[in-house]
């Protein structure tokens, strides 16, 4: 079973929340018990001894005491065979040791006793899904559903196994059904959020996630994935407010503080989008993106030498990225350092021949150096690249800075392709003598490519429990 999917867990012993309650009687020959969530009540059997062992195995199960309340639901068994109930819990107690096999033939027998018992339906669907039959899986499910048509973990289950099979449509439809179920299911709402997100539905999606959030704050996954997709909309402060709660929920989580960090960036928040690039390379210290993103923002405020040392870390890492050579250029151009700068761009250039920027920055700090015939010559190159590019306004720019370092020099024409009107902007009034703004890569996504479902998660003693871990 793939870890990116997610599994809701095991019915337990609380069984008052699912319906299976009994009047309250005493187990025959036992006191009646305290009322309590994790209380199964009724009388399940007229043997005392059998109701004796039952009553221990239900007090250790919802202790955690697996071996021991396994223990007792066999005697408990061995005294009187025909406890469903009996043999729903044992089901329990095998699955929560990973015993999936003997699991479902526990919950096989309770079904036979009780073919009306919903919640032995879905867990028999969940143990037959650890074992990878996802087919009867499914049928278990579905069964279990005839029987309580708003059981929405059954729901939830059946769009993972569809999604999983690349039934999206059908998947789409149990998520929504399950929420529909349970209006604070977050997880389904989760799930259903990115389902919408990869059939390119982003206001759906956006739904999804809010609501997903507003049933549970903490659920980090789904503030990440929300922050993502409201600066995908270029609706910034939303996506700031949602990509800080991912940071502060899980404050190790590189990726969200990366995000965080473009967010910030994309509103001029320079410094402090720094500062949150600067902590993922203290959580990723070979993250070259964090890097590169460090060294742009300390150079956009000024701070060049420290810029050059976050640069120069991320050709250590990456010695083949041009963009990165380019940018301690900017850095130590800016910084009047211009025969490392020359240095810089020509590493950047060799690199990447057709880095147009680096040929026109070069040709820069090379007028800078009092090196006029080599500045033209690599300011004309960058022409001929913006040209190339259609991007007329560059390559005039370029033209009137040549023209200003030799009013003699004849700038040749050339012929690129004629752009739109829309495309054609007014070239400056004055050639720029500073580099231009540090190239930056594109934002960086999830370590998977692609955004997850959650993991599968652990069985729970208490289906009460709201907690995504326990659910």
């Amino acid at each position: 079973m793939s870890k990116h999917s997610k599994q809701i867990s095991l019915f337990a012993a609380a069984i008052l929340s699912l319906g299976l309650t009994m009047p309250h009687h005493a187990f025959a020959g036992v006191q009646p018990q305290t009322r309590t969530k994790q209380l199964v009540e009724g009388l399940y059997t007229e043997d005392l001894e059998a109701a004796t062992y039952f009553q221990q195995g239900v007090t250790q199960y919802t202790r955690s005491e697996f071996n021991a309340a396994e223990r007792a639901f066999q005697k408990a068994l061995t005294s009187d065979p025909f406890i469903p109930m009996a043999r729903y819990l044992l089901g329990n107690t095998l699955f929560q040791q990973g015993q999936y096999q003997q699991a479902a033939e526990q919950y096989r027998l309770a079904i036979g006793l009780d073919p009306n018992m919903a919640e032995a339906h879905y867990n028999l669907g969940l143990s037959l899904y650890r074992q990878g039959n996802t087919e009867e899986a499914i049928a278990q499910y579905q069964q279990a559903l005839s029987l309580n048509p708003t059981l929405a973990p059954a729901r939830y289950n059946l769009g993972v196994i569809f999604e999983s099979e690349g039934n999206t449509q059908a998947a789409l439809n149990e998520y929504s059904q399950a929420v529909s179920a349970d209006p604070n299911f977050d997880v389904a709402q989760y799930n259903l959020g990115l389902l919408l997100a990869k059939q390119g539905q982003s206001e759906p999606a956006i739904t999804a996630f809010q609501q997903a959030v507003e049933s549970n704050p903490k659920l980090v996954e789904a503030q990440y994935q929300l922050g993502l997709l409201l600066f995908e909309q270029n609706r910034l402060e939303e996506a700031e407010v949602a990509m800080q709660a991912a940071t502060e929920i899980d404050p190790k989580s590189a990726q969200a503080q990366y995000q965080l960090g473009l967010i910030l960036a994309q509103q001029g928040e320079t410094a402090a989008a720094g500062a949150r690039f600067q902590e993922v390379t203290r959580l990723e210290p070979n993250n070259v993106e964090a890097y590169q993103r460090v060294g742009a923002a300390l150079t956009q405020m000024g701070k060049y030498e420290d810029a050059v040392t976050a640069l120069r870390t991320a050709t250590q890492l990456e010695p083949g990225n041009a963009l990165t050579h380019y940018n301690i250029g900017v850095a130590l151009q800016r910084a009047e350092r211009y025969p490392e700068a020359i240095a810089a761009y020509q590493e950047a250039i060799r690199l990447d021949p057709s880095l147009s920027e680096a040929y026109y920055s070069l040709g820069v700090s090379l007028d800078q150096a009092q090196r006029r015939e080599e500045a033209i010559s690599y300011l004309m190159e960058a022409r001929n690249l913006f040209s190339q590019e259609g991007n007329l306004q560059r390559s005039s720019e370029v033209d009137q800075y040549v023209r200003q370092l030799a009013p003699t020099q004849a700038v040749p024409a050339t012929t690129p392709t004629t752009p739109s009107r829309n495309q054609l902007r007014q070239p400056s009034t004055a050639p720029t003598t500073t580099p231009t703004t540090p190239l930056r890569s594109q934002p960086m996504q999830p370590s998977t490519g692609q955004p997850n479902r959650l993991p599968d998660i652990s069985p729970f003693l208490a289906p009460s429990q709201k907690s995504p871990s326990n659910r």
